[in-house]
């Protein structure tokens, strides 16, 4: 029993740790893709597409922060 909690915790540390990335880039990307629409839509130049690029690199790393700390209280 205790080799298959072990393969069950290193399959979860493992899956965590591939989310990572994403968590990281996706959220930039998709905040850079509203804002850049809004920004053709309103005629404002770039001042959408930083403000959502900015709140995508918030969201990202308060995922990521959330995650680490979810898991590091773990181990």
């Amino acid at each position: 029993m205790k080799l298959d909690d072990d393969f069950k915790n290193n399959a979860r540390q493992i899956g965590v740790f591939i989310t990572v990335p994403f968590v990281l880039a996706v959220p930039p990307v998709i905040g850079w893709l509203i804002g850049s629409a809004l920004d053709r839509y309103f005629h404002t130049a770039p001042i959408l597409m930083y403000s959502f690029l900015a709140f995508g690199f918030l969201a990202g790393f308060r995922e990521f922060y959330r995650i680490i700390k979810k898991y590091g209280d773990e181990s």
